[in-house]
Order: C-alpha cells, then structure tokens, then sequence
C-alpha cells in the first residue's frame, strides 16, 4: 500500500459554505459523453458516429478538459495499482479506455479523471511524500470494488457496513462503529477507503455505497469495532437513496480477467505501442466530433482572415514548441500558407526537445527560412545571482528573457515597424488572458499586435485539431506531417522554461526523471541560495522558493509542519547594492512593472517602523512577511511589494513614472533599517516631534507624522541611496 506517516497529507483548509469565494469561469465548461459509443463530445450535438444526444459531464471549472497521453496511464495505474491493489489500475485505465483529465485548483497538481462519461475521482500529488495519490468519488469505488471483485483481490481499503448502516450512510452521516462488520488491514489514517454494503447472500450482491476518510489506522478501527463505539471514517462521498448506476457502466469492464491484466501491464511499458492504442480512441473521438472541430476551425480561419483585412502589418506566429502555438501556427497556415514569418523566443531555459521541435516543425512545413530565433543564451544564469529565484509574485526574469527578444527581432527584422503576431493564448490558462481582448498591444512589446484565435479553445478540441486535422500543401496539395512535441506524451503537461515558478511540484519531479543535469543545476543553486539566506530544507522541498508572499492556503501548509522561514539577518558591515530589472510578467496586459533585489535581507519590522516618513499606505502582513503599499508618488498611482529577503516588485500604470526620485526615497528607508547608528538627526529635523529612538532603530509616530519626508532626505545615509539610484542610471521616466 505504500508507506506513509501520519502527517504525510496536507491539511487543506475547510471550505465554508457561506462567504466562500467562487471559483471563476475562465470560459465555457462544456463536455458530453454517448454512452453508446463510449466516447466523449466537444458540445451538445449529435455524435458524429453514431447519432446519439450525449449526456453532460459535471467537470468542475474551469474546465480544460484534455486526453491523457502514455504517462498519464502509467501514474493512473501504478497509484490505483498501489492504493487498491494489483491489477486495479492496469484494469481500470487500460490501453482500451479514454481518460480524460481535467485540471482543477489545488496546492499541487490536481486533476478531475474522467471515465466512460463520468468524473470518478481526483489524481493529487501530494507535496509531503512526493507522490500522486488517487482520491475516488462513488462512481470511481463502484468500478474499484468490482475490478477487485473479478481480480479475487482480498478486500483492500475496505470498510464493510450492515445493512441497517444504511439510511444514516445515504443521508451523509459518519460511518460508526455499530454498523460495522468488516475492516481491511493496512488502512492508514486520511486514507480514501471504499465503504461496502454487506450482502448476506453474495459477495456479486454487494456494492460501494459511499467513499470515507480514515479516521485512524486499521488496528484502532478494528478496536473500535470490537468495543461497538467511535467514528470510523468520515463520510466523502455516497450513494442516495440507495441509487446505483447502470449495468453499461461496468460494461467496459465485463471482460477484465488476470489474463488481460497481465496484456495492459506488459503494454504499458513500451511507450509507442500504447500511444498507437490512445491515438486510434482519440481518433474515433475526433469522428465523433468533426463537424464541431470544423466549426471551431472556420471561426479561427475567419477571424484570422478578418484581421489580416483590418491591420495591414507583416505577419509572424510566436511559436514556442508547445501544443497551444503550434494550433495557431497551423490555423495561419490554412489562410496564408508558408507566407509568414515565424518567432521562437529561446529563453536559454528550454528543454532541448522543445527547441529540436520548433525546428522540425519548420522543416515540415517548408519554412526553414521563415524561422527567426532569438536566443537569450545564459542570460538568466547571470542575473539569477542577484535577483534570487524567481516567483509567481516576482517574475523579473520573463522580460529579458522572452519580451526582450521577441522585440529585438522585430527591431532587426522589420526596422521598428509593427508586426501582426499570432498567438497561442486561450483563456483557460488565467483569469486575466481570459478577461483579455482578442487582438492587444503588450505594452512591454509596443511593436507586437497580438492576435489570438484559439483563445475560447479547450485542450480536448486543440489536441483533436493538432493530431489528425489534416495539413495540406497549398500547392502541392499533398498532406504533410507535422509532429507534436513528445514531452507532452511522456508527462509534461506545460512547456517553457523548465525553472518556471508556475510549474507545480508534479512537474519538477517528472523533470528530475526526465531531465537530471537540468533539473540538478537549478535544484543545487537552490540549494546554495537556501544555506546563504538560513532556509529550511522545506523551502526547497515543497516548493516555497516560488511565493514571496504566501496564500493563505500556503501559509496553512507552513504553520502545520511548523515551517520557520525567517531570513538570515543584514550584516551592517557589508555594503548594499541594488539590482533591477523592468519588463513583464505574461499574466500582465497592461502597465509597468519593475522586479528588483536588494543585496542584503530586510527586518520588516523595522522597515515597518521608518515607512511612514514615505507613505502610510500599506500593510505589514506579519503573518505572510510582505510590506505592500498601495498610494501615489507625484500624483501618479503605484503599488509596490517588499519582501524580507531584499526582493520588491512594483506596479505603475504608465512608463512616466518618476522611478528616480521614489527609489531613492525607499532605498534610503531600507538602508535606515539597516544602517541606522541613531545618529538623532532625524529626530532633531523632524517638524512635528513624531520619531524617537528605542533599542534597535528608530520608531515614528503614524500619528504625528506627516509624511513630509525631511527625515528621509537629511538623513547620512539619504546621499547613499541616493548615489546607489543615479549609478543605475533609473531616470524618472525609468
């Protein structure tokens, strides 16, 4: 079953009823399923195959539905295989059936798994162990308990209940010890266990009534049993009113014997052949769903042609070697054919299959001389020393590495004219690409129009599209080949820099599989950065290094495994340096951002107490370590986000910012908390009496304080931050 201490899950925080935020809809959530083909469907019509309405699938928001790929299999099977024994896995997600995933919010990878038309569980990594676990719903146990049924696997993960458990088990209360007749060793505490119904007769007769959560291990559930008291397991998941499904939704199954086990484990291990299997059900599907494929097809077409009408431009394709790019390479290529231009951004992060692809692809289609690459080399291995890792809150590095190059190809390219460039973005991927226009200007990259076309796409329609819609020769009219990058059927569900912040733990630990030298440089530099700053082992391991401001989720995760991340203090007897960067972040349409790192950690707590010489609008979250102010510097709005390991980020509506002069002001205030020898002429200067001297630095009175700034610019250490700003040349107009 696997070896696991008791606080190996995480204890993710209870959703309240009342007052709880709702998940938003990026887009459409749309999936149907024939039960008689048993296959699924893109929207409500007909199948293509067989005629039959099919029937809605309740996936959760927002809905990105995608097929699962060879890896994907292999992790259903080997954690079923583990969780509720061997065979069951193999059996259940087998070559012969379609899976489709579905990704929902988490703390780390966690996907809907949708089978024969139904979602039958959640397949979570767990950051503790490190290793997926698969969660069931009711649908999920029913088809569980029968394969281990048919596989005369001993009861495993079971807890049988009598028949007069019933009503209070259907009506969602606890399973209790009197109704009890049965429980399977090995069960852990928090481990996802199938309640079953006793039948006196049969054991064909018996069935998963509902889905519980151990409460303990098994000997003190067998305890409690023999002493007919306590709660056994927490009720997840049950069956109303007795209901059961469908004699067809254990029809895919009805055939399931050790033989044909042995037949899917054997398979499993040779990765071509049991793509072969998936791609010949992925084509049956695109079948069944080809007259909405070709609808979706013509709204890009007709809106990529529309554009091409309305903004008379050269035209290129930021092709980046994943599935979402290559959708639209390929949707321009049926209006304009090899006639255009295509960018790849080399970040110098990439994994070399990504980049062998985008060569490929080009030579597929004719265009090897249509290909610009920019390649921003070892340019993240220089700034990363100074900067720190990068975060989800403090993406410094995505303009020098992407934004920077796409415009110096456009400047080299086209002479600073604009350019018409598709891209890949579909609204699935975050709220704010979601909330986007259609066609927009970054204004980090002012000579791009971007144009999205497959931006209300899902992934299901978009891997339909890329593997079998065919690509043909405008002149030749002859079919070419063009191949999909691999990663993606090897586990890989993103591509792009492969340190990226946004990737989840699942990803990094298929990577250090996948990728070792890679993964090793980026996890060693950690490594060091954790021994220079005093950070626990977990701030590697579970992946902390990727907030500089925690969510409350995350934050609960550190308080249960009493996580201590206390930066290592400033030492005063070094100097303090300042390095910035201005650019982007992806999830970012609009306005100006600047990431940068001070050389030395900062005590927020005394930051806290110099601030208000500056601005008294912020927050010091004590809990989540962040300063964050939200005011105005000259009249001109800004939001500003300052981390106790030196590192900031700042936000300002427009590039006429006066970057100079506000810089020089909290440069100057970092440096009072570090430096400050309580000199006192602060308190001498201040009008209003407002500062006094306590035992570390000095403290002013939000009260009294004015927020005239005397303090700040009369101070010694004022011409220091001063000259550390005009060194870096930051103009106020940045």
């Amino acid at each position: 079953m696997g070896s696991r201490n008791n606080s190996a899950r995480p204890n993710y925080p209870r959703k309240k009823r009342k007052g709880r935020m709702k998940i938003p809809y990026l887009g459409k959530v749309s999936l149907f399923w024939c039960s008689r083909c048993n296959l699924p469907l893109l929207d409500h019509h007909a199948c293509g195959l067989c005629g039959n309405q099919g029937i809605k699938v309740k996936i959760s928001p927002p809905g990105d539905v995608r097929p699962a790929f060879w890896k994907d299999y292999a992790i259903l099977q080997e954690t079923v295989n583990r969780q509720y024994g061997k065979g069951v896995g193999s059996a259940l997600f087998s070559e012969n059936q379609i899976v489709l995933l579905s990704r929902i919010g988490g703390l780390d990878r966690t996907d809907e798994v949708v089978l024969n038309g139904v979602v039958i569980g959640l397949l979570i990594f767990n950051i503790v162990t490190q290793m997926f676990e698969f969660q069931p719903r009711v649908a999920g146990g029913d088809l569980i308990f029968f394969l281990q049924t048919k596989l005369y696997i001993p009861k495993t993960q079971q807890i049988w209940v009598k028949e007069d458990a019933l009503p209070f088990i259907q009506t969602g209360k606890s399973i209790l010890a009197p109704g009890v007749s049965f429980v399977s060793p090995s069960i852990r505490k928090d481990d996802y266990v199938l309640i079953i119904k006793s039948a006196s007769v049969e054991i064909a007769k018996s069935m998963c009534v509902a889905i519980g959560i151990a409460r303990e291990d098994s000997a003190l559930l067998k305890s409690m049993v023999k002493e007919n008291y306590g709660s056994l397991a927490k009720n997840k998941a049950y069956k109303k009113n007795g209901s059961c499904f469908a004699p067809e939704f254990f029809h895919p199954f009805n055939d399931v014997s050790p033989e044909s086990v042995m037949k899917t484990e054997a398979l499993i291990v040779n990765k071509d052949e049991f793509l072969k299997q998936i791609f010949q059900n992925l084509k049956k599907t695109h079948e069944a769903n080809t007259s909405g494929i070709l609808r979706e097809i013509s709204k890009a077409t007709s809106f990529i042609s529309k554009t091409l009408n309305q903004i008379s431009k050269p035209v290129a394709v930021a092709y980046s070697g994943g599935k979402d790019s290559l959708a639209t390479l390929l949707l321009v290529w049926k209006v304009l054919g090899p006639n255009f231009k295509i960018f790849f951004a080399n970040t110098g992060l990439e994994l070399p299959e990504v980049e062998e692809n985008v060569f490929q692809v080009a030579k597929a289609l004719g265009m090897d001389d249509k290909l610009i690459i920019k390649d921003a080399s070892d340019t993240f291995w220089k700034i990363v020393d100074s900067f720190g890792p990068p975060g989800r809150d403090y993406r410094y590095c995505c303009h020098s590495l992407k934004a920077q190059q796409i415009t110096e190809i456009i400047n080299t390219i086209y002479n600073g004219e604009k350019v018409l460039t598709f891209l890949g973005q579909r609204q699935y991927e975050s709220l704010t690409r979601a909330q986007s226009k259609l066609v927009y200007v970054n204004s980090f990259i002012p000579l791009q129009i971007a144009a999205t076309p497959i931006k209300t796409w899902n992934a299901l329609l978009l891997w339909l599209f890329v593997l079998f819609d065919p690509v043909i020769h405008p002149d030749t009219l002859e079919r070419i080949e063009v191949p999909s990058n691999q990663l993606y059927f090897e586990g890989h569900e993103r591509l792009g820099c492969y340190l990226c912040p946004a990737a989840n733990l699942a990803s990094f630990n298929l990577l250090k599989s996948s990728h070792p030298q890679m993964y090793a440089r980026w996890f060693s530099y950690l490594e060091d950065y954790a021994l220079k700053y005093k950070l626990p082992q977990e701030w590697i391991s579970m992946g902390l290094w990727r907030f500089k401001r925690l969510s409350p989720q995350w934050k609960n995760i550190v308080e249960e495994h009493h996580i201590q991340l206390d930066y290592a203090g400033a030492d005063p007897s070094m100097p303090l340096h300042l390095d910035i960067t201005k650019g982007f972040s992806p999830c970012l349409q609009s306005g100006y951002s600047m990431k940068g790192k001070f050389s030395q950690p900062i005590d927020l707590n005394i930051l806290n107490n110099i601030l208000p010489a500056v601005t008294k609008d912020y927050e010091f979250d004590s809990d989540l370590n962040v300063i964050s102010i939200s005011s105005q510097f000259k009249k001109e709005p800004y939001r500003l986000n300052l981390f106790p390991d030196g590192s900031f980020f700042l936000l300002v509506p427009n590039q006429q910012f006066s970057y100079g002069q506000f810089f020089k002001l909290i440069t100057t205030s970092v440096l009072r908390a570090i430096y400050c020898n309580q000199c006192k002429t602060c308190i001498s200067i201040c009008p209003v009496k407002a500062i006094k001297l306590n035992d570390i630095n000095i403290k002013i009175d939000t009260e009294k304080c004015t927020s005239c700034k005397n303090c700040v610019t009369h101070c010694p250490l004022f011409q220091m931050g001063k000259k550390l700003i005009d060194d870096l040349n930051m103009t106020d107009q940045g």
